[in-house]
């Protein structure tokens, strides 16, 4: 018991203690969760933000382009002289060359029929693919999504795509920075185009080129092929400056803990800004692929470690330390209690036990000196007789019950032992039933033994002797109104050696079938109306049903209708061998 109440207590605090544990650190990482979806979902707004600038960059170019190309056409009456498209050129800081093809898909401009400058046969030769195949200027799709795989851009370089810009920006123009690509578009009022047009994608001189094209009424296609160095450095204008930024600045408190870098088709960064100097082998948070015509670029957030909510892990943590704390003081004040309590009533067992002990001797002479008068008084003095035979019935009852305090204190303390003799069970019954006859018949109770346990056994004869006080006790106390007790005994061979049998019924009010393993429990006492006025301790059933199993065996209540019709009857079942190779004692514990 003093081990097992350390123990319970200890788990009674460890389990709230556990369990409000795993719910705080569920809690906390759901919120982590949350921060980790909600940055996400920031990041990917920021970086959709940032291509939604470069489409619309390119829409204002589109529209220039657009507007150029009409003007282009009134002036030289469609037929696209070559003084003006190479002044056009030469006056364009975004315009690296230009192209004019039939609707027959031969080529105009550059001229085949005059010279070519060095910078116009470069051109040439390096779209010479793309002229050839005039039905790419036909059937533009709308915006395609980027490669899968930024990574593997490098084998589609041969590959050539045409399509639309996002129709989210055909509407939508802001006003840029660079003012030759706002010239282009303030030249007349944006509206959407009537004719088709689109961009290509194309992979020429160890990067991504870039090339607007718009068919004209007569089916003529114009192209203007931009100029990758401005269009990089109008791109990056359109970024946040990569230097420090004054403090206090929105904008450099907010890309103080990230960096965002622009890559391009090579891998190559060409552009990052942000306070964060991530290490080489750090993986970005998220990327994103650009929009066309940038579909092979794409945008990497790094950003430092997802913050910890300290302050979440904190409070769980003093939480979880007070609670551990009021419960372990709790837990300590009632251990404290209880082993005071234990302690108390030790004391009391012990004061018990000890008076039990001085009472044991006396009691020993009483009835030594009672039987001996008994012996010597003469016979024609009946009062006399009478009253030593209350003395000598109240002080057996009385050793009976030092007996069961002595045993089950011992017992409690070291064990039931039992220590086994040779002699005859009907031999020891017969005893006892001539010492409780007088007993019995002073209650109007008759005592019938029947007996066939005659065979020559060992067994504990105190020990049997100390059950058979009990049962026959309560007989008295509790079924003189039945007027008959009767014990009988036999005996039956089995595998593992002799067995011996003892019933004792009476035809008292009988044991109610939910009290009938109570009975047997430290001082319960059946019901209130059974036991009312009759003294008793209600430790002998327990004690004799202790020392029954210390002798391989066992004491039960027998249900009702076995043997009589009411009453109470127990069996009490003995491990009694023939043959035994030494004196041993056997001790039983619950």
């Amino acid at each position: 018991m003093k081990r097992r109440t350390p123990l319970l207590l200890a788990v009674i605090i460890a389990l709230p203690l556990l369990l409000l544990a795993w719910f705080g650190v569920r809690l906390q990482l759901d919120q982590q969760q949350v921060m980790a979806h909600q940055l996400n979902n920031l990041v990917n707004d920021r970086l959709q933000s940032i291509d939604a600038q470069f489409q619309e960059h390119f829409f204002l170019l589109q529209q220039g382009f657009i507007r150029q190309a009409e003007a282009l056409q009134q002036e030289t009456a469609g037929q696209y002289s070559v003084a003006p498209m190479r002044r056009l050129i030469s006056q364009s800081a975004v315009v690296k060359q230009m192209f004019v093809l039939s609707p027959t898909g031969e080529r105009r401009f550059p001229p085949l029929d005059q010279p070519l400058t060095q910078q116009e046969q470069d051109f040439v030769e390096l779209t010479r693919k793309l002229l050839r195949e005039p039905e790419r200027f036909t059937m533009p799709m709308l915006d395609p999504v980027g490669q899968a795989n930024i990574g593997a851009v490098s084998a589609n370089r041969g590959e050539l795509q045409s399509a639309r810009l996002s129709e989210s920006v055909a509407q939508k123009s802001r006003y840029s920075a660079d003012v030759a690509v706002q010239a282009l578009a303030d030249t007349t009022g944006i509206s959407a185009p009537e004719y088709p047009h689109g961009w290509i994608a194309w992979y020429a001189e160890a990067g991504l080129q870039q090339i607007f094209w718009w068919q004209d009424r007569d089916g003529n296609t114009i192209g203007f092929a931009l100029n990758s160095p401005r269009l990089l450095s109008d791109l990056i204008n359109q970024l946040p400056s990569s230097a420090v930024m004054a403090e206090g600045d929105q904008a450099a408190d907010a890309d103080s803990n990230n960096e965002i870098r622009l890559i391009n088709d090579r891998g190559e960064t060409v552009y990052s800004w942000g306070g964060l100097r991530p290490a080489e082998t750090q993986k970005p948070l998220q990327t994103m692929p650009l929009s066309h015509p940038l579909a092979s670029w794409h945008l990497a957030y790094y950003a430092a470690e997802l913050p910890v909510a300290i302050t979440g892990w904190l409070g769980l943590v003093v939480l979880l330390v007070l609670l551990g704390a009021g419960l372990s003081t709790l837990a300590y004040l009632l251990y404290r209690e209880h082993n005071r309590e234990l302690r108390i009533a030790e004391q009391r067992v012990n004061f018990v036990n000890q008076v039990s002990h001085e009472l044991k001797t006396p009691l020993t002479n009483v009835r030594l000196y009672t039987e001996m008068l008994e012996q010597t008084l003469p016979d024609d003095e009946p009062l006399a007789q009478r009253y030593l035979g209350v003395i000598s019935s109240e002080a057996g009852r009385l050793s009976r019950l030092i007996d069961n305090v002595l045993s089950f204190s011992r017992a409690k303390r070291e064990g039931v032992s039992v220590r086994y003799q040779r002699g005859v069970i009907d031999q020891c019954l017969a005893q006892l039933v001539a010492l409780f006859t007088p007993v019995l018949s002073a209650r109007q109770l008759s005592l019938r033994f029947s007996g066939k346990a005659t065979q020559l056994c060992y067994f504990d004869s105190e020990a049997l002797e100390q059950i058979m006080n009990n049962l026959l006790s309560n007989c008295e106390k509790y079924a003189a109104a039945g007027r008959f007790v009767d014990i009988h005994s036999w005996q039956t061979e089995q595998v593992d050696g002799l067995y011996s049998y003892i019933r004792v019924s009476d035809f008292g009010p009988g044991v109610a079938a939910d009290d009938a393993e109570k009975l047997f429990e430290p001082f319960y006492r059946g019901s209130d109306k059974l036991t009312e006025g009759v003294s008793g301790t209600g430790i002998g059933l327990g004690l004799a049903r202790d020392l029954a199993r210390a002798h391989q065996g066992d004491l039960i209540i027998e249900p009702h209708g076995v043997t009589a019709p009411s009453g109470a009857c127990f069996l009490l079942t003995l491990a009694t061998p023939i043959k035994i190779e030494a004196a041993s004692t056997e001790a039983y514990h619950e």
